[in-house]
């Protein structure tokens, strides 16, 4: 049986289930497993990776000892896994981190990988930052030291004139279309996941059904706001906060908390309010059962995901459109990309706060029967099929029939 090495030193949030869902898929083509990522680091949560760890079929590497964690690891280190595992095919989870490790191979023949490299890029945002005179001025004054770590040199030279990687995939649909160096990989990991784990995983949780419901019920005629996940900054936490307090409209948060974030705003005397007039509701706890996860998508009819400086994907905006919800966003990167091409929604001008109160008016008034066919269009490209015959044609070469958006 050949061998794979999927290499993930970060191993949290999307990339833990973009892991599990990679090491399904191999196992089916008959591929021995190794992972290797940094187990000594802490991580909001490790279900998917407590799975993995249950499958003695599957062996895992620890890359604590390597330099920070594995995100830095040396060619020579990289070569000396590689023979340990005896690779065949190499997957790099989130490619992004390893520029250097790549184009180390450009001027020493010793530093080639072994076998088939296979790379996933899940943050090319150079793509969609617009560098100004001082900013190349910059790259000028410093490129003796980040010539070989800068992604716009990376993604627009190197791998374009070198043959560094066997595939490119890529998880940004806009940048597959202009740049034929990439390949579209779907972006659904989580809804393949859960196909995977049986249902009645985690049925206990399902207890925040009932509360939930029963919160719905005394709020009957409000609007809803839902916040999904661990409370972040970067993910507009506090916006979503604030804007239900002026609104009149319920804060919904399926997540867990984090007290080391410090917002601009006073979080916490919003949500005493908010509890005060019963319309706060939150787990303060990791939900990761299926069903419960879907009954608290589906309280709400409309999705606001009011990220901040963020130009990469976004899962809950995927779970979102999974159950036909429309998504009001930022007009920057991929996400306004992908609401505007596909028609998922509105956008709001991320430069302008105020435009984002101003299209929530009208988004929450707009019935979200009017996005139900074009959701629909865009999922049936994000489908869990698609996934999987982009992950077949990458690991075998073959040419599984597929739609590119």
């Amino acid at each position: 049986m050949p061998n794979a090495l999927i290499y993930s030193p970060e191993l949290d949030g999307h990339r833990q289930v973009h892991v599990f869902v990679m090491t399904h898929i191999l196992q089916e083509l008959g591929f021995n497993i190794f992972i290797a990522g940094n187990l000594q680091k802490k991580i909001t949560n490790t279900f998917y990776i407590d799975k993995l760890k249950e499958r003695p079929e599957i062996t895992i590497i620890n890359t604590d000892h390597y330099l920070h964690g594995g995100l830095n690891i040396s060619p020579a280190e990289f070569l000396a896994l590689q023979s340990d595992c005896n690779t065949d095919l190499t997957i790099f989870a989130e490619a992004d981190h390893h520029i250097p490790l790549f184009v180390s191979q450009i001027f020493n023949k010793k530093n080639k990988l072994k076998g088939k490299v296979i790379a996933t890029f899940m943050r090319p945002f150079f793509y969609y930052k617009k560098s100004s005179f001082l900013d190349k001025l910059r790259l000028i004054k410093h490129f003796p030291s980040r010539w070989n770590t800068d992604e716009a040199l990376f993604y627009k030279f190197f791998l374009k004139r070198f043959s560094l990687l066997d595939t490119a995939l890529t998880l940004d649909e806009n940048l597959v279309n202009n740049n034929k160096l990439f390949r579209w990989l779907p972006d659904v990991f989580q809804q393949f996941a859960d196909k995977i784990v049986k249902q009645d995983e985690n049925s206990g949780q399902r207890i925040w059904i009932k509360k939930l419901n029963s919160f719905l019920d005394k709020n009957r005629g409000r609007f809803n706001i839902l916040y999904f996940g661990t409370a972040q900054e970067r993910r507009g936490y506090d916006t979503l906060l604030q804007l239900a307090e002026e609104t009149d409209s319920c804060f919904i948060h399926c997540g867990l908390q984090d007290s080391t974030i410090q917002y601009s705003i006073n979080t916490e005397e919003i949500i005493s309010h908010l509890e005060k007039e019963g319309r706060y509701f939150h787990t303060n706890e990791f939900i990761e059962d299926p069903t419960t996860i879907e009954h608290f998508f589906k309280s709400v009819s409309h999705i606001v995901l009011p990220y901040k400086d963020f130009l990469g994907s976004s899962g809950v905006m995927l779970q979102a459109l999974e159950y036909g919800i429309p998504i009001l966003a930022p007009d920057t990167a991929i996400i306004g990309y992908r609401i505007l091409k596909y028609n998922l929604g509105y956008i709001y001008d991320a430069s302008n706060i105020s435009t984002l109160k101003s299209q929530f008016k009208i988004f929450k008034e707009t019935d979200p029967s009017t996005f139900e066919e074009s959701i629909k269009a865009y999922m049936e490209l994000q489908s869990t099929k698609q996934l999987k015959n982009a992950y077949i044609n990458s690991f075998t070469d073959s040419k599984l029939l597929m739609t590119i958006p």
